[in-house]
């Protein structure tokens, strides 16, 4: 039977902090399918429904300033990096990644619940969250620790505009950035 690994992020950009987690899925499960999360870059219509820590931390996350690229792009800055790293590209799925707060068709984006893996590393309250509610509708959850520390998109946005951030990012998301 297929394994799937699931993991999701915004990727404001994909730098080399989200590297190794999709290369540790890679090397241990069939497929690796990616939620592209905020992929039409706006809050959710019933932010004001939700709790206020999640309202604070999605509000933080979904600033304009740390947005700035398309779902294409970034779609594109994983699939480019992936392919220098090797990676046979018919194994990776890219989607849009909605929220289980946001849109009640959220499942629709997801890989088949019986084959998957959903893995994700846990940094705040929001991921706290949303490991418990996966884990309450029995989708089976693996959590990481960060492989690769020092990278972050804050960091990212905090040198973009002193032009500082070639460092932070793979070969792939720069051809991106570049074109």
């Amino acid at each position: 039977m297929k394994k799937i690994g699931y993991t999701h992020g915004r990727f404001q950009p994909f730098h080399k902090g989200h590297l190794p987690i999709m290369l540790y899925i890679l090397e241990n499960y069939d497929e690796l399918w990616v939620g592209i999360s905020n992929p039409l870059r706006k809050l959710p219509a019933n932010i004001d429904e939700l709790g206020e820590d999640l309202q604070r931390s999605i509000k933080k996350a979904r600033l304009e300033k740390k947005n700035i690229f398309t779902f294409l792009q970034r779609k594109r800055m994983i699939l480019e990096t992936l392919e220098d790293e090797g990676t046979d590209l018919s194994r990776v799925k890219i989607y849009p990644h909605f929220g289980c707060y946001e849109e009640t068709n959220w499942t629709d984006f997801m890989p088949p619940k019986k084959l998957t893996t959903i893995l994700l590393h846990c940094k705040d309250v929001h991921h706290n969250k949303k490991i418990k509610y996966y884990k309450d509708h029995n989708w089976k959850v693996e959590t990481m620790p960060m492989l690769k520390d020092g990278y972050s998109g804050t960091l990212f946005h905090e040198e973009y505009p002193n032009g500082k951030w070639q460092d932070l990012i793979p070969d792939g998301t720069k051809r991106v950035l570049n074109n």
